[in-house]
């Protein structure tokens, strides 16, 4: 199916109508099974259903082993605690404040805290406790069963499609970044606002966030090249983190600006990372080739005047300002050309 952003009104309209659908599914296959509690199951269906297929094959796992291990305790303390009202007391205390404090290392004991409390409460004046029990899990997993399979198989909206497309905007929005701050830099050092790169910022940790969530539920689904995409990643951020000392650098000035010797190379510099950013916002094959040969002219013409005594009609606070912003675009410039060579050699696997 064509794309759909997460945010978008039929995305949400398209969620609904899943979410419907595994609910009646679960609730059916319950009843088809003859398991008492039915609703159960359709709870579930409709619990773990997310707007993405990562998100809810997360959220599937995660209420199935987590109500697995309430279950497994529930049944535990019902074996070992007799059914008494202080005793009920005393193995719902030790089971669920056991749980919380395991959420500590593990979140599924938050759902594992909820499943012993309805096991261990629900079944009190029940014929057979632990039968109750166990059919508690398999309503749980049904209902799950039923969410995973309608939202892989029924207009699926993938993390990984969705996390493509975030990075391809943030690719071309750091393109244009880095040649406003490099404009800025030449023309007398211009400052923007320090707050300028937040917005990028933070959707780069989200970004990173849905990474995560692609390599660890959805890449076991659909196939995704797990390396290169945390590359891309990998790469993305570092360039925030770039830009963010290149701004650094441009506001840290006072009084008139200066002239860049070497404004041409700089320039070109820029101007070919850009080009190569954008390639890689349009999943197109960048030139490396172009962009290593600026990078060699702009550190050989730094190397020719630095060893003409150039630098030295900078003050020192003028020196550190311009080899810091150098030493940022520079570092973002070789980080983009690492990706291209790593997606180069990638394809080059590919065709063999």
């Amino acid at each position: 199916m064509s794309f759909m952003s997460p945010e978008s009104h039929k995305a949400h309209l398209v969620h609904g109508l899943k979410t419907g659908i595994a609910a009646v599914l679960a609730f059916v296959a319950a009843d088809i099974l003859q398991l008492k509690f039915g609703y159960w199951a359709a709870l579930s269906a409709v619990i773990v259903m997310q707007v993405n297929v990562a998100d809810s094959v997360r959220m599937c796992w995660y209420r199935l082993s987590g109500t697995a291990v309430g279950a497994a305790m529930g049944m535990l303390c019902i074996v070992i605690f007799p059914e008494t009202p202080v005793m009920i007391q005393l193995s719902l205390f030790i089971s669920v404040a056991f749980c919380a404090y395991m959420t500590k290392y593990n979140t599924r004991y938050r759902m594992a805290a909820i499943t012993v409390s309805i096991v261990l409460l629900a079944s009190i004046g029940q014929p057979d406790r632990l039968s109750f029990a166990l059919f508690r899990f398999v309503e749980i997993g049904v209902g799950v069963t039923c969410a995973f399979i309608v939202s892989i198989t029924i207009l699926p909206l993938r993390g990984g499609t969705a996390l493509r497309e975030r990075l391809r905007d943030h690719f071309a929005a750091c393109a244009d970044m880095y040649g406003n701050l490099m404009d800025r830099f030449l023309s007398m050092q211009s400052h923007l606002s320090p707050y300028i790169m937040e917005p990028l910022h933070n959707a780069i940790i989200e970004d990173r966030k849905l990474c995560q969530n692609v390599l660890h539920h959805e890449r076991f689904i659909y196939h995704e090249n797990a390396m290169l995409l945390e590359h891309k990643i990998n790469t993305l951020e570092k360039c925030s983190s770039h830009l963010q000392a290149m701004l650094h650098a441009l506001n840290d000035h006072e009084g008139s600006g200066y002239s860049i010797l070497m404004e041409e190379e700089l320039r070109n510099v820029a101007t070919v990372t850009m080009k190569v950013m954008h390639a890689i916002a349009s999943n197109e094959t960048p030139d490396c080739a172009e962009l290593e040969t600026a990078l060699t002219a702009a550190e050989d013409t730094l190397t020719k005047l630095r060893n003409d005594g150039a630098t030295r009609r900078f003050y020192l606070q003028k020196l550190v300002q311009f080899f810091t912003f150098y030493h940022a675009a520079h570092g973002m410039s070789k980080d983009v050309l690492r990706y291209c060579t790593k997606l180069a050699s990638a394809n080059t696997e590919l065709k063999k």
